[in-house]
């Protein structure tokens, strides 16, 4: 484990954080953003400005999990395709989406399910970003 951590590419662990960074901001944005503020029981307003926060938060954990993610796949020695898309299930699906699923089960979220399939998908489509680069560019 501590071999891999030296092993890694961090510039391509990097390309993925951004990557990820840059997913997030479409995928809450234009692609899913109103189905998300619905199922969180938000309405957007023309104009309105979120905190700092909003966005540091969300460019932090994009390092982190880009991070971990690379880590990882260079620990369990991932070769190719299939090695890749199984990572990302386990990884993706069987970790930040059922999180995700998970954590929205609150009385205050109007439509945990919704909230937990906009939020998990993009974790895994996420994850699956960064773990095609380190397949291929790491």
């Amino acid at each position: 484990m501590i071999e891999a951590f030296g092993a890694v590419n961090w510039w391509v662990a990097a390309l993925g954080a951004l990557a990820y960074f840059v997913l997030g901001a479409l995928w809450f944005s234009p692609l899913f953003g109103r189905v998300w503020d619905r199922a969180v029981g938000h309405e957007r307003r023309p104009g309105e400005r979120f905190p700092v926060s909003y966005y540091v938060v969300p460019l932090v954990s994009s390092i982190v999990i880009a991070a971990a993610a690379a880590w990882l796949a260079e620990a369990v020695g991932l070769d190719g395709f299939w090695d890749g898309a199984l990572f990302v299930v386990a990884l993706g699906v069987g970790v930040a989406a059922a999180v995700s699923v998970t954590n929205a089960l609150t009385p205050a979220m109007r439509h945990p399910f919704v909230y937990g399939a906009v939020t998990g998908g993009y974790h895994v489509v996420g994850i699956g970003i960064v773990t095609a680069l380190v397949v291929t560019l790491g």
